[in-house]
């Protein structure tokens, strides 16, 4: 696996995502760039079975569903999404995609953005998988905020509980939600010695580094034990105005200085 090469080409798919935020003037920039490189080396790295008009793919959900605009760039590279629905939304044309994500558009399969549900779906989809000859991997993506809600905590106990091991447990860390750090809102500290008090084989990384996210991908991928993956992350990543910044949570109007300044920062 040629890492240089994904970090390349990822580059351009970030670039190509802003693009459209600025033309459509809306999304959730904070948030796709902290969990950003995550969601690319798992695409460009072929960690999950997406392809055309298949019934074995994998599954995928972005529990956090404000990021879930993240995925169309890689769906319409698999051929799963028509390239004219990305060129057309917000054209006055119609398009199926949206900022959150739902079900009705191919190669998404959960519709998400109300917190707290990702694990237990995935729960459900991997009980009901146990019938199936065609063994499927449910890659979740959580955020940290949603570790406030006692569902996550539920399904967590559950997984565990079950070894439901094909579920693939990404935590995206980067500190921070709508209201604040998280450490000052509610603390969570220590995550990974409370998941592994679970019985959990927990990792953690930095969430942006792609030599440490591929390698980390392959060992949960393979693995038969119930893990999950701590990705430290800055939200905002890359964008010097927008690092570590709650307002980047929603999309803020930008003047056209610093549209030119976030495109040129996410060029180098």
């Amino acid at each position: 696996m040629n890492i240089n090469k994904i970090k390349q080409n990822s580059k351009k798919i970030k670039l190509e995502i802003f693009k459209k935020f600025i033309e459509i003037k809306e999304g959730h920039p904070g948030s796709i760039l902290s969990v950003f490189d995550i969601v690319s080396c798992l695409y460009l790295g072929k960690f999950i079975n997406s392809k055309k008009n298949t019934k074995n793919n994998d599954y995928f959900i972005m529990s956090k569903g404000h990021a879930g605009s993240v995925q169309y760039p890689y769906l319409i590279k698999n051929n799963i999404i028509k390239k004219s629905e990305w060129q057309n939304w917000k054209k006055n044309k119609k398009s199926i995609l949206k900022i959150f994500p739902n079900n009705k558009i191919p190669g998404v399969d959960v519709t998400s953005g109300s917190l707290g549900h990702g694990l237990g779906i995935a729960s459900g989809l991997a009980i009901s998988n146990q019938n199936e000859t065609t063994k499927k991997k449910i890659w979740v993506i959580i955020g940290e905020g949603e570790l406030y809600e006692g569902s996550t905590w539920e399904a967590l106990l559950f997984i565990k509980h079950h070894n439901l091991y094909n579920i693939k447990i990404i935590i995206d860390r980067n500190e921070l939600i709508i209201l604040g750090k998280t450490e000052n809102c509610l603390k969570l500290n220590p995550i990974k010695k409370k998941l592994e008090g679970f019985g959990f084989k927990v990792e953690q990384i930095d969430g942006h580094n792609y030599y440490k996210i591929i390698p980390s991908l392959k060992k949960l991928k393979d693995s038969k034990e119930t893990r999950v993956l701590i990705c430290n992350t800055i939200k905002g990543n890359s964008v010097s105005f927008m690092e570590n910044k709650r307002d980047s949570h929603y999309w803020q109007e930008l003047t056209k200085m610093k549209k030119k300044q976030l495109l040129k920062e996410l060029k180098i």
